[in-house]
């Protein structure tokens, strides 16, 4: 078979198959996570393919591109007193957890700690991009969707800090890197949209995208992986006028909303690739099992006690939101690659990190009331 042909079987299986079976209530990242695993098992076409690498890459770096620019700092300062005593709960959840790791499994503090991250920390991204199937008033959705974005926002602090504190050179390294860039992009956006962009309509989504994969390859080269710089460029785009509040920013947003939903599919079909190379064993789906039993009825009761306690008038609705913030997929599957790379944890734990991962984002489609389907007029003209 030739690799025309390859190329337009994955094409085809990765873009209509996970579609189709939206309408079982299968999320789209599971299913190409799955359609990966039977790739990885049966055949190997696709392994080591730079091809799926590029399409992946750019897959995941205009995820965390779209997370970025859904931050809206003055919303979150708005709110900051429920978000911060929420973050401050969530840390406590955290810490305890990593402390509980370290105890039992004996990983070590940063290994424990990534781990710990992993398994509490909501994957925005995936929420983002699935909440508009379920049936939330907008209240509900403006909850969990900021709600989300900072627990992301200080989970990627943390990894960030965490992967770089081997050594003082390292972190310093590292962090002139960051802060360079923090410096560097709004002058290279505000050089666009004065000097190009007056020039070449429509062509901000393909720049933004662009710098998002170049800022995402910095970030992974220098150990931090690539949602960091990607994260780093959407959040500095979304404090542009131009990227916000009237009709032609939300074609854009819409138009990376787009963009990634495109091509994500192809870095969960690589991940699940990676996954059928892992060795699986009843030790794995033990560790599955076990954080399942522990970690998601904790988290349900941290966003919900953290609902109650600290915002008025969110009773009726708190179950819905802390349900919808359960999925960890994105980011527990780029912590179950840092932790499988750089720290060598044994794979009977990666494998129990993922399958945790894949049931706590299927859980919410299972529980939450989906919204309506979309009506279509399929009548021809004939």
């Amino acid at each position: 078979m030739t690799e025309d042909i390859r190329l337009f079987i994955l094409i085809a299986s990765i873009l209509l198959v996970p579609k189709i079976l939206l309408r079982f209530r299968l999320p789209s990242g599971i299913t190409a996570i799955l359609l990966g695993l039977a790739a990885g098992v049966g055949l190997d076409w696709y392994d080591n393919s730079q091809t799926l690498y590029i399409l992946g890459t750019l897959g995941i770096t205009s995820l965390f591109l779209f997370a970025g620019m859904e931050v809206e700092l003055p919303v979150l300062k708005k709110n900051y007193k429920f978000l911060l005593k929420n973050i401050l709960l969530s840390l406590v959840l955290l810490v305890v957890s990593a402390f509980t790791i370290e105890t039992f499994l004996g990983l070590g503090q940063r290994a424990s700690l990534i781990l710990a991250l992993g398994l509490t920390t909501p994957s925005t991204g995936f929420i983002l991009n699935s909440i508009a199937a379920y049936n939330f008033d907008e209240k509900v959705k403006f909850w969990i969707s900021n709600s989300a974005i900072a627990s992301e926002i200080v989970a990627i602090l943390i990894l960030f800090f965490t992967l770089q504190s081997v050594s003082l050179n390292k972190l310093m390294t590292s962090s002139f890197t960051i802060l360079a860039m923090l410096v560097v992009v709004p002058y290279l956006f505000s050089f666009f949209l004065r000097k190009i962009a007056p020039f070449a309509p429509d062509s901000e989504v393909s720049f933004l995208v662009l710098i998002a994969f170049l800022c995402g390859i910095i970030t992974r080269s220098i150990g931090t992986y690539y949602l960091v710089g990607a994260f780093i460029v959407g959040m500095v785009a979304s404090q542009f006028r131009h990227f916000e509040g009237n009709q032609k920013s939300e074609k854009m947003l819409y138009s990376v909303h787009f963009f990634f939903s495109f091509f994500v599919p192809f870095y969960f079909f690589q991940a699940g690739i990676t996954v059928s190379k892992m060795e699986f064993n009843w030790d794995g789906i033990m560790y599955g099992l076990t954080f399942i039993a522990l970690f998601l009825p904790l988290r349900l009761f941290t966003m919900n006690f953290s609902l109650r306690m600290f915002l008025e008038k969110m009773d009726e609705n708190s179950n819905q939101i802390s349900i919808a913030q359960l999925p960890t997929l994105i980011f527990g599957i780029v912590i179950a690659l840092i932790l499988q790379q750089n720290f060598k944890v044994p794979s009977e734990i990666t494998i129990g990190l993922i399958i945790y991962t894949i049931f706590s984002s299927v859980l919410p489609a299972i529980l939450l009331e989906k919204a309506p389907p979309q009506e279509y007029d399929s009548s021809t003209h004939f």
